[in-house]
């Protein structure tokens, strides 16, 4: 019995001797297995990606803010500042100087009456870095002066310098455009965002500088490691002269929206290029919510560079094209007359002339040189659109011209194809003897016709106009037979220096002015009725400025060996010869005494 109860014994002490050696190897193994992870992780630690963890150590001890770099300035022709940078000052706070901070502010906001919103302020700053300068409020002179006699009750609160564009003339504000603040891109620094400071953004932007400050866990610095310096942008000079364009903008009317370029049409500078209304472009560097919001809202369009992106019909400045057409083609030749009653006919319908009683017997120069509409309808009935429209192309108009400013568009001088691509529509004679007298579809910018009589005046070929100085002078165009040029010149010339040219006038106007070729134009803002055109209504005060022609005229300086080009448009006022050219004869006369 007791035998039995000891073999028992036995027999259960080996089991449990077997599940505790089992026990023992699976936490053996267990344990292994975690010694070799843990192994096999401090390898991977310290042999395999040990670089990759110093570095990252590294980093996490230093902290790196970008400088911004000077923008690069620009110059007019002269080198005359248009586009700089200027110093501002700015009161911020450090929270980590003073937690009684709050109290400061109210203290800086009595002391130098800055108006603060600082229950706006406290709710900003709460989650600040404080470490990082929290920005308060721009500092104007007499502020930093007070602040600076009682800057032993500030611990916190400091005064830092920074830079801003400035911009002094605000009559290039159309031309330079503006910058835009580092929030609106992912750069560190403003970008230009409009214009001559979008185009060349590579060229001005410089580049951005880098300190290197050890920080400990909470963010503070604690020494400086090192500075790269930033790189102050490159410097763009402009074709413009300042003198020109500080004069073209004081011969616009500020009753009504227009535009004026002058042109070199030797070399294609631009000297001027000016558009009212305007804007000022540091309205956007100062951060002015409430003029900008109103020169955005404004129905007046201020921001629309109307000498680039303004498109009107060219009115009677056109006719020299289908005159050239018609000459190349042998539609016509200097001595072909034609007899303008006042109106002619296509289809039981009449086109009528401007001058209501007509101009009786008229030949080519006399056509251009008085403006006789119905000598371009006869010339029309014969000329083909697609011929009109390529010559018109060739010469500088329907083109962009990509000088810089932003969004160029090309305007329009009709063809079939364009008719049939936008209004799915067959073309009509009738719509060529519109377009013959610049009206119809036809639209242009003040840009493009002053190019266009670059051309005219060059027999053909004619520089691309350009606004960068530094840019390399091109050609675009095909010289044409000097006979024609030298038809469409002296017509040109008549239009000025004759007493039946449209524009002869201009001489008692402004005698002693440098003598001046050209052509006059009306663009037609709404078609005439039949009925108001027999009652002269047209003409009378009785019709609303909005309906009234736009004024244009093109001429150039001097007439006998032109330099110089100058375009004018007037929204709704009136005759070219009345409002548009006066403007363009003086803009020529001071163009041409810049060079004396």
């Amino acid at each position: 019995m007791l035998d039995i109860q000891i073999m028992e014994k036995n027999k259960t002490t080996e089991q449990s001797i077997k599940i505790l050696n089992r026990r023992s190897f699976i936490i053996i193994f267990i344990g292994f297995f975690f010694s070799f992870f843990v192994i096999l992780r401090l390898f991977s630690l310290q042999v395999i990606n040990s670089q990759f963890y110093r570095k990252k150590s590294v980093e996490n001890k230093v902290s790196v803010k970008a400088i911004p770099p000077l923008r690069g300035d620009i110059f007019d022709t002269n080198k005359n500042l248009i586009a700089g940078n200027t110093s501002f000052y700015e009161f911020v706070i450090f929270k980590n100087l003073n937690k009684k901070f709050i109290d400061e502010i109210y203290l800086l906001n009595s002391l130098t009456n800055l108006n603060l919103d600082i229950k706006k302020i406290r709710s900003k700053i709460e989650n600040q870095n404080p470490y990082i300068p929290f920005k308060i409020s721009k500092a104007n002179w007499d502020q930093i002066v007070k602040f600076e006699k009682n800057k032993f009750l500030f611990t916190a609160i400091k005064i830092l310098e920074s830079k801003k564009r400035y911009y002094p003339h605000e009559n290039m504000s159309q031309i330079l455009g503006y910058i835009g603040s580092s929030t609106q891109s992912s750069e560190l620094y403003p970008k230009g965002v409009f214009h001559i400071e979008k185009k060349f953004e590579n060229l001005l932007k410089g580049k951005p500088g880098k300190i290197f400050n050890e920080v400990n866990s909470k963010g503070r610095i604690i020494r400086e490691i090192s500075i790269q310096e930033p790189i102050k942008g490159n410097d763009l000079k402009l074709t413009i002269n300042l003198k020109m364009q500080n004069y073209a903008q004081s011969l616009l009317p500020t009753t009504n929206k227009g535009s004026i370029v002058v042109l070199n049409c030797q070399d294609g500078s631009i000297l001027s290029m000016n558009s009212n209304p305007t804007f000022n472009s540091q309205i956007f560097e100062d951060r002015d919510n409430l003029e900008i919001e109103r020169i955005l809202n404004d129905n007046t369009k201020p921001l629309l560079n109307r000498a680039f992106s303004g498109f009107y019909p060219p009115g009677s400045v056109f006719k020299p094209i289908p005159s050239l057409l018609g000459l190349q083609k042998n539609l016509i030749n200097e001595n072909t007359e034609v007899y303008c009653s006042g109106h002619s006919t296509l289809a039981d319908r009449k086109y009528y002339c401007w001058k209501k009683g007509g101009h009786g017997k008229v030949n080519l120069k006399k056509a251009i040189k008085e403006s006789c509409d119905v000598y371009f309808y006869e010339l029309a009935k014969k000329t083909n659109i697609d011929d009109l429209s390529d010559l018109a192309t060739s010469l500088g108009l329907n083109q962009k011209y990509d000088i810089g400013l932003s969004n160029p568009q090309q305007g329009l001088v009709p063809n079939k194809k364009w008719k049939k691509a936008y209004l799915d529509q067959g073309w009509y004679l009738g719509e060529t003897l519109i377009t013959c007298i610049g009206q119809g579809f036809n639209l242009t910018s003040p840009l493009q016709l002053a190019t266009l009589y670059s051309a005219l005046i060059n027999g053909g070929k004619f520089p691309k106009p350009r606004i960068n100085n530094d840019e390399n002078i091109s050609y675009q165009g095909n010289l044409f037979d000097k006979k024609y040029h030298n038809i469409i010149l002296e017509s040109l010339n008549a239009t000025v220096l004759e007493p039946s040219g449209t524009a002869f006038k201009l001489n008692n106007l402004h005698p002693g002015f440098v003598k001046i070729g050209g052509k006059t134009g009306t663009s037609q803002v709404v078609r005439i009725k039949e009925e108001d055109r027999e009652d002269d209504l047209y003409k009378s005060k009785e019709v609303e400025d909005r309906f009234k022609d736009h004024s244009v005229f093109v001429g150039y300086a001097p007439y006998d060996n032109p330099k110089y080009v100058a375009s004018v448009i007037i929204e709704h006022g009136g005759s070219g010869s009345a409002v548009a050219a006066p403007i363009a004869h003086k803009a020529l006369n001071f163009a041409y005494n810049l060079d004396v």
